[in-house]
């Protein structure tokens, strides 16, 4: 992303506390205003007589884009944060998209969906069921198509076996409405930020990884089957150490770069009969954990490249396939 004029509040180190503040109510107030603005489209739909269902859902994703935009632009233009996106990722809404991203901060959420606006469908996230009810937020993930699923734990089925089965059945049936249309998934399959501590605690083999609680993506091909041809690989690398959420806030977190690619799924995964959750699952996940290693890899590289000044990183490691196809 090109730089451009910026207030540059978060390089005032004596005021960056109170950036912070003035960040965290921008972004509350931000979310506020987008989520009610699809409340006020959903309430005049329901007082319409019929139709208008495709156009009140073009208004909601104006809204999702408009959030990201609103976004960015503080984090870019007031803070003067600077994110160098991957400007050689392909625009594409004719397709279905399955994203999978490593996680080491709260602030991957913003780049990520900053990298995406304008190339991709606005991906949707797997909810737990819990989260509808969370004021505003829940009810307007929800009337974008956000599938909301429920699993249920190992106690839970032995003590309870007919449920078994019944979390992907409850899972295809939140998907009907999204399903309608391509749009795009995505997964932090580590499921918690890395930190060296979580690193050492898992006795992870993965230098950058932590490791990778593939269930849920294949849990995703199997509910929806036929939808998915690929994997869109996304690295998100720091420069830097200091890289929380508050970080972000304060305008401390100065630099970050996107690499994207895609990673074609083995044939035998694109068969009618593959199930990644079920019979199938030991191939599935002999396959991620190889493709996983890959990503470590590349990360490793892609990092190296970036602390030595190597420009431009998106020719390090960011075309081919994985090393198990």
């Amino acid at each position: 992303m090109k730089q451009k004029t910026t207030l540059g509040l978060g390089r005032i180190s004596v005021i960056q506390p109170i950036v912070g503040v003035l960040s965290f109510f921008f972004m509350c107030g931000n979310v506020l205003f987008w989520a009610g603005l699809m409340h006020v489209f959903a309430l005049v739909r329901l007082l319409q007589k019929r139709g208008g269902l495709a156009r009140t859902e073009q208004l909601y994703d104006r809204c999702f884009a408009g959030w990201i935009t609103t976004n960015e632009w503080w984090f870019q233009r007031v803070l003067g944060v600077y994110w160098q996106l991957d400007e050689n990722m392909v625009k594409d809404f004719e397709h279905w998209h399955l994203m999978v991203a490593n996680h080491r901060s709260w602030a991957d959420v913003y780049i990520i969906l900053a990298q995406l606006n304008g190339r991709r469908p606005l991906p949707r996230v797997f909810m737990k069921q819990v989260l509808f009810w969370l004021p505003l937020v829940g009810s307007a993930t929800w009337l974008m198509g956000f599938p909301f699923m429920k699993r249920y734990s190992k106690a839970k089925l032995q003590k309870s076996p007919h449920l078994i089965g019944k979390d992907l059945e409850t899972t295809r049936q939140s998907c009907r409405r999204f399903i309608q249309r391509p749009n795009s998934v995505l997964s932090f399959v580590e499921g918690t930020r890395f930190s060296t501590k979580k690193q050492q605690q898992q006795r992870s083999p993965y230098q950058y990884l932590l490791k990778p609680k593939a269930g849920g993506v294949g849990f995703v091909l199997q509910a929806m089957p036929g939808k998915f041809s690929r994997i869109t690989d996304i690295n998100v690398l720091y420069g830097q150490e200091n890289i929380s959420f508050w970080d972000l806030l304060c305008g401390r977190l100065t630099a970050a770069q996107v690499i994207v690619r895609d990673v074609a799924l083995p044939e035998t995964m694109l068969q009618p009969d593959y199930q990644a959750a079920k019979k199938d699952r030991e191939d599935f996940f002999v396959w991620f954990n190889l493709y996983w290693h890959d990503k470590d890899n590349r990360i490793a590289s892609q990092l190296a490249a970036m602390k030595s000044n190597v420009m431009p990183l998106k020719e390090v490691l960011t075309e081919g396939s994985s090393s198990q196809e």
